[in-house]
């Protein structure tokens, strides 16, 4: 198929934006897959590799900003490449950074200057560049938002130490979201204000805690993150402490919740002996944690996503923390519901999930239901579980997310694997997740609507009764709106669990009634 570029010369746009300009311009009529990217040598990399590094994109250097078309045919490729424009000058950069594009700052030194209140710098820069952004921040004073992905190890720890010695905090890289006295950073939540402090090395595990919280008419006073590799060995949690401590000393704060994926185990036995000396009510939830001795008597260890959110309501409120039995109760009814109908070959729970800690609390429930709670990985990218037919992906796995936008801005590539895995005829159940909030696609449902509508027309044709169980997160006052979404869901045959907890948990029972094949 012919393939068509055009380079927009010293123009900036950060990665969320790239993004989200990605998928729209690959909704346009008859095309294939497209790209817009800034014109680094990692991001020309990515585009030869995809097919789109065309002619027109030769020269382009890494202030460029790169719009790549893969279409149908001649028209349909500058149709699409006059849409990509049109939608770029309407990103306005006044309604993105507040600054007027006459007065855009063109660097952060710039930035500090115009707006010399702020004391927390977003950035959103390829990897390459990042750590030097970040390093102007701090030298100015400011704690730093590092949205940035593909940022060396070594350039992680020297900014956190950077930071760590001004007492500054170092979100990231790879911090997917953050809520700093209810200012949303990258893919956050619309949820209120109220004394609930998180520290989180997961970012969707972030998001679906704090709008449980939301959802139980609970608040948050802050919610940091950290980046998923701040708990390795070789960071050593040095922005997961710093920002317990913050936490611990803010007078907005009563209670902390504390959510981690599975990190060096030296790192997380600081952390719990730094508990002990915490004077305030400690929820932890750590991933895939199964020999966990916290340290202090004020420390309640949750179940799960859900309950982590329950115990630090209920400790606000001065109450005790619940038990974690009703939700899975709920989960085993909702699997008795999901199970009623079932064809004899269909034998396979599948999970194809946007939000990676969403996906692992999933397969650790598909797993611990299976007896094996060391849950099997498969060979295939961002897999994280492939177990007696059983299949958990990330698709939200760098290696998917190459030269294409995130499944939280973009469902088309979950769409085609929905379709792909439902053609097998074997399929049971799809585990679903869709997260809502800023930055993520303005009506998830729409787009999803007509795989998952295929997909029961796929079963249908060879007798079988299909289940879709999605999980939400998100709130009502996201811009997307958790009940039309989930109205949207249901109106098509979709069970809509109340929380990736209860989803996974059922996912579990479905998958331990089955018994499952070999694939």
């Amino acid at each position: 198929m012919p393939v068509a570029g055009l380079v927009k010369r010293n123009t900036y746009r950060d990665s969320v934006a790239l993004m989200a300009l990605s998928a729209r311009v690959a909704q346009a009529g008859g095309v294939t897959q497209a790209s817009v990217v800034m014109g680094t040598p990692a991001n020309l990399e990515i585009l030869a590799a995809t097919g789109l590094l065309a002619p027109e994109l030769a020269g382009a250097g890494p202030n460029d900003l790169l719009i790549a078309v893969e279409a149908g045919g001649e028209a349909e490729l500058g149709a699409a490449l006059a849409a990509a424009e049109a939608l770029l000058a309407s990103s306005g950069t006044r309604r993105e950074s507040g600054f007027a594009a006459e007065s855009a700052p063109r660097s952060v030194a710039s930035a500090v200057r115009a707006r010399p209140d702020a004391n927390i710098a977003l950035i959103s820069v390829p990897g390459e560049y990042a750590a030097a952004e970040a390093s102007a921040a701090l030298m100015r004073g400011m704690h730093v938002f590092l949205f940035s992905d593909n940022v060396p190890l070594d350039d992680e720890v020297a900014l956190k130490r950077f930071g760590a010695e001004r007492g500054l905090l170092v979100m990231g890289p790879d911090c997917g979201t953050a809520l700093v006295a209810g200012a949303p950073l990258g893919f956050a939540n619309a949820v209120r204000r109220g004394s609930v402090g998180i520290v989180a090395s997961s970012g969707t595990g972030l998001q679906e805690v704090s709008s449980q919280i939301h959802r139980l008419e609970g608040g948050v006073s802050h919610a940091l993150g950290t980046g998923s590799r701040d708990l390795s060995a070789a960071v050593g949690g040095m922005s997961f402490m710093m920002a317990l401590d913050a936490l611990a000393a803010d007078a907005g704060t009563d209670v902390l919740v504390l959510i981690a994926k599975p990190g060096a185990p030296e790192v997380q036995e600081h952390i719990y002996r730094r508990l002990a000396t915490i004077g305030k009510p400690v929820v932890l939830f750590f991933l895939g944690e199964t020999a966990l001795v916290p340290g202090g008597p004020r420390v309640t260890v949750a179940a799960n996503l859900q309950h982590a959110a329950q115990c630090a309501v209920a400790l606000g409120d001065g109450a005790a923390p619940p038990s974690a039995e009703p939700i899975a109760r709920q989960a085993s009814a909702l699997a008795a519901r999901l199970l009623d109908g079932i064809g004899p070959r269909q034998r396979r729970v599948v999970g194809l999930f946007a939000g990676g800690t969403l996906g692992q609390e999933a397969a650790g429930a598909i797993g611990a239901a299976l007896g094996r709670s060391d849950a099997q990985h498969g060979t295939e990218p961002g897999s994280l579980l492939d177990l007696d037919g059983h299949l958990v992906l990330d698709l939200g796995d760098d290696t998917y997310t190459r030269g294409r936008p995130h499944p939280m801005i973009d469902p088309r590539m979950r769409n085609e694997r929905l379709l792909q895995e439902a053609a097998r005829g074997d399929v049971a159940l799809f585990v679903l997740d869709v997260v809502l909030g800023y930055g993520a696609h303005p009506d998830p449902a729409a787009a999803m609507q007509s795989a998952l509508v295929q997909t029961r027309a796929f079963a249908e044709e060879v007798g079988a009764t299909l289940r879709v169980l999605v999980s939400i997160t998100g709130t009502d006052d996201d811009h997307q709106d958790l009940a039309k979404q989930t109205l949207a869901l249901e109106k098509i045959g979709v069970v809509v669990a109340p929380s990736s907890s209860v989803a996974a948990l059922a996912a579990g029972v479905v998958a331990a009634r089955l018994g499952g094949q070999t694939r």
